[in-house]
């Protein structure tokens, strides 16, 4: 049997975790905080503009670049926890669970590449700027959903078996 790279099963706890306390923090945030909750810092960035980005058109190279959670921390702890929910290995891990796997990667690429079809074409401006950032995240979210629902399902009928 081939080697996969998957984490070890515990790994889709940390997942859950990582994932729901930062959609938690940024749903609380916006229903009872509004704009205040989300705090401004400085990240390293190798490419940055100006004071005002994309108009004064000064490019600066190695700086500390201001940014907000919401923009580099949330969706960085998103990718993180949907990747360890995604690719954590199963308890009981063979050939017909590799198959589920890779039947939904394939069917939420394909959405995912549709989704971002119709994106390209009707949305545009900075709008489109959010919707690319944001397509991976959503990738990995229908990925999770089709695997865990096509796992459901399997469980359910192989109990149905049993019985």
């Amino acid at each position: 049997m081939k080697k996969t790279f998957l984490f070890p099963s515990y790994f889709r706890k940390i997942g859950w975790i990582i994932s729901i306390t930062t959609l938690l923090y940024f749903l609380i945030g916006v229903i009872f905080f509004a704009a205040k909750y989300d705090f401004n810092f400085k990240m390293p960035a190798i490419v940055g503009y100006g004071e005002i980005p994309f108009i004064s058109g000064e490019t600066k190279y190695f700086i500390l670049a201001p940014t907000s959670f919401i923009t580099t921390l949330f969706p960085v702890l998103m990718i993180i926890g949907f990747v360890f929910i995604a690719f954590s290995r199963e308890r009981n891990e063979d050939e017909y669970v590799s198959k589920i796997r890779e039947r939904a990667l394939v069917w939420s690429v394909l959405v995912t590449c549709v989704i971002l079809i119709l994106s390209i074409l009707l949305i545009y401006g900075m709008t489109a700027f959010y919707v690319f950032w944001f397509d991976f995240l959503f990738f990995l979210l229908l990925f999770v959903i089709k695997f865990r629902i096509d796992i459901f399902r399997f469980n359910r009928s192989a109990k149905k078996d049993e019985e």
